[in-house]
């Protein structure tokens, strides 16, 4: 639904005008950062800078010249004469005066911080007015997306999907966007036999562990055992590790699947029969292991 977020900046209950009098936006910046950071998908923040504090949020909207895109399809980019063209609804927008990312106050993971953490981090999630966000989207192909905005307020929404609930509305700048590379210096190649399965009990899968980094791994599945999995589906991966006796058992999102190959990312491991979340530590002591592996 369009015009809603024009209604509440006359009304002067979402957004001062005075403080989106900025220069025009550059499309072609646009057209980069938005398939890296969908509406509806979750990523990970943090505020102020603090890395301890990461949590988990979503975006519900963006905001484009005050008015509120639900929808991703509403938004489509066309290239004419080498720049970026952007359209929403399929009608051209000719200037870019201001976008916002539309995020809830409330977020996931603050039950599982300790006292301290908890009262750095404050109320509302670090969503407070002028505070600094640190969004960080999926990594693709050892690059993980990064934006710094700031927020520029909070407000609880009075028309819309999203009536009645408090949101933080957040300025975004696309030239603070960037792709940090992830795998080139911390990828270590394994040689590392193990057994991959969709689901705990269904019968394992032999495989190999070809490479290891900080956040994913890669896996060549046997060529009898081979099986197709979905972008996005959980796959349970079980290893030993060389001089370790310990069996480890990670799962993990596939990121991307070609012939044998699977790349998965590195979200849980099993502890005491029950999957927690994995944390430095983990990798770092699976490194530690696997370094005693002669690499290839």
């Amino acid at each position: 639904m369009l015009g809603i977020f024009n209604k509440i900046a006359k009304k002067r209950s979402a957004v001062d005008e005075s403080s989106v009098s900025k220069p025009e936006l550059n499309s072609d910046d646009l057209a980069r950062l938005i398939p890296y950071f969908p509406i509806g998908k979750k990523f990970a923040y943090y505020p102020e800078f603090k890395q301890e504090l990461m949590l988990n949020t979503t975006i519900i909207a963006y905001a484009i010249n005050n008015e509120l895109i639900y929808s991703n399809s509403d938004i489509s980019f066309d290239q004419d004469a080498g720049k970026a063209q952007l359209y929403l609804n399929g009608k051209l927008l000719k200037k870019v005066k201001s976008f916002c990312f539309i995020m809830p106050t409330v977020s996931r993971g603050e039950d599982g911080l300790d006292y301290v953490r908890k009262e750095q981090l404050g109320k509302d999630g670090g969503f407070v007015k002028g505070n600094n966000i640190t969004l960080k989207g999926e990594q693709n192909e050892g690059r993980l997306p990064v934006i710094e905005m700031i927020v520029r307020k909070q407000v609880v929404l009075k028309e819309g999907h999203y009536i009645g609930h408090q949101v933080a509305i957040l300025d975004v700048d696309p030239t603070e966007f960037g792709l940090i590379e992830q795998r080139s210096h911390v990828r270590l190649k394994t040689d590392i036999p193990g057994q991959i399965q969709a689901k705990l009990n269904q019968e394992p899968l032999s495989c190999t562990m070809v490479d290891f980094s900080d956040r994913a791994a890669r896996i060549i599945q046997h060529e009898e055992a081979g099986s197709t999995y979905r972008e996005g589906s959980m796959i349970t991966l079980s290893f030993d590790l060389p001089k370790s006796t310990e069996v480890r058992v990670i799962r993990g999102k596939v990121i991307r699947q070609h012939d044998d190959t699977v790349v998965m990312t590195l979200d849980n491991i099993m502890r005491e029969k029950a999957f927690e979340k994995v944390e430095s530590f983990d990798i770092m002591e699976i490194k530690a292991n696997l370094l005693q592996q002669q690499q290839l």
